[in-house]
């Protein structure tokens, strides 16, 4: 127990007793004549219950001040006590004991009330939203830190010559470049000297740089392809990779071949693809390209793409599409594009192709050799179907032209000296035919000098 007591000439002093507390030793508290309970002897008054419990009681000054004190002693002893022990003057008698109120420790439970609860919910509100808003602040700065090296990136990335700035980093194996160049690649591409980066990035990093572009932009393939920068990086990337990372780029543009080939930028990308993709690849194009072949066929690009179709997927696959072409072969051949799509299938198909075109030739060869797209076609069949020469040259004497008219047409007569080139007795007839009739003018005037040409020999 510790024992405190306050003494003061002006007011009543109150001693407080605690409880549980660790036994304390004094060694010199005998010499002062106190208790053990630190109180003065000669105090018979024992501690006057609290009615707060029996961790607090008090005392009255009356009840511990001895008639007799030693001041000196106490004084010389324990200066502290000097002010306030012992008494400047007579102390008149004290109150009697009195019951000081006093808090209670711990406090009764007290139901709160809605207003209390309320006030409470909205200071915890307030708390959290301020935790909100400094965990934001700091995410903010954190990702403000980190995208100034990013930053940076970009902006030496879209000054000229970036290209050369990219190859150098990936040849040094810097892995943190390479990693800000293929997450801004959406932005990059469609700038003048960020697309170089790209294309850096595709001609000289690994395969797995080259799959991470490509699955970075998915999505977005059909608007880089027809952007005046972005799509010379579609276009190189149809160049330089393989078939397995160009496999997902063409499977997203199938279904809008006509669209690019139709775009004045698109269409680069369409031949880039028809160009260098594999058969795996191109057989995406095909279903596309066999509905939109009759449009395709007459169109400046639109033509490069069915003859790069054509000519690099196997027979079995073009099937469908070279019999759409075949079936608008007569107006085909006369058309300015179109006739080198029959030629491409003259050049490619099979026989019965061969001579699906032979036999409409002959049907129209009047037609076709005055014309100067068409006598384009009559001539690759001579040249790729030397089994339907004979067919055509028997229909060029049996025309109603007749042979020395069909020399002298402004293109019928290139049709002629190909046909004088063709070997067998179908030719020799011919020869003899151009022979006995009438000497040729005009445009047969080149007919007339192969012919010399020939019997000169």
């Amino acid at each position: 127990k510790l024992s405190v007591f306050v003494c003061s000439n002006s007011s009543p002093s109150m001693s407080v007793i605690c409880e549980n507390t660790p036994e304390l030793s004094f060694p010199e508290l005998p010499e002062l004549g106190v208790d053990e309970n630190f109180g003065l002897k000669g105090s018979p008054v024992p501690p006057t219950p609290s009615p707060w419990g029996a961790r607090f009681s008090m005392w009255s000054p009356a009840q511990k001040i001895p008639s007799t004190p030693s001041p000196i002693y106490a004084q010389s002893r324990y200066p502290a006590f000097a002010p306030c022990w012992p008494p400047m003057q007579p102390v008149a008698p004290l109150m009697a004991p009195q019951q000081i109120p006093f808090p209670c420790w711990p406090p009764a439970p007290v139901e709160p009330s809605a207003e209390l609860v309320i006030a409470a919910l909205m200071a915890e509100a307030e708390a959290l939203a301020g935790i909100a808003a400094e965990l934001s602040a700091w995410q903010a700065q954190t990702a403000q830190r980190s995208a100034q090296p990013s930053q940076a990136v970009v902006e030496q990335a879209t000054q000229p010559g970036s290209g050369r700035w990219i190859q150098r980093a990936v040849a040094g194996g810097d892995a943190e470049v390479v990693g800000v160049v293929l997450r801004e690649a959406s932005q990059l591409a469609r700038h003048k000297h960020g697309k170089d980066a790209l294309i850096a990035v595709l001609e000289r990093a690994s395969k797995d740089h080259q799959r991470a572009l490509v699955d970075v932009l998915r999505g977005e393939w059909l608007e880089l392809s027809v952007d005046v920068h972005a799509c010379r990086m579609v276009q190189r990337l149809m160049e330089i990779c393989d078939d397995e990372i160009r496999l997902p780029v063409v499977a997203e543009l199938r279904t809008h071949l006509e669209y690019l080939v139709n775009h004045k930028y698109g269409n680069h990308v369409a031949h880039r693809i028809s160009e260098h993709c594999g058969p795996a690849a191109l057989g995406l194009l095909l279903p596309e390209a066999a509905l939109a072949a009759r449009d395709l066929a007459r169109h400046a690009y639109g033509c490069r793409v069915l003859q790069h179709l054509i000519e690099r997927c196997p027979a079995s696959l073009t099937e469908d599409l070279i019999a759409t072409i075949l079936e608008d072969q007569p107006a085909l051949a006369c058309h300015p594009f179109g006739n080198y799509v029959v030629q491409c299938v003259l050049k490619q198909g099979s026989v019965e192709h061969r001579w699906r075109v032979a036999r409409a030739v002959c049907e129209h060869l009047e037609e076709y050799c005055d014309n100067k797209f068409a006598s384009n076609v009559v001539e690759s069949v001579v040249r790729w179907c030397p089994e339907a020469a004979d067919l055509v040259i028997d229909a060029a004497m049996r025309s109603s032209t007749s042979l020395v008219g069909l020399s002298s047409l402004r293109y019928g007569n290139f049709v002629v000296q190909r046909l004088l080139e063709v070997r067998g007795k179908h030719r020799t007839d011919l020869v003899e035919a151009l022979v006995s009739g009438p000497r040729l003018q005009g445009f047969g005037k080149h007919v007339q000098a192969a012919l010399n040409k020939m019997t000169s020999k």
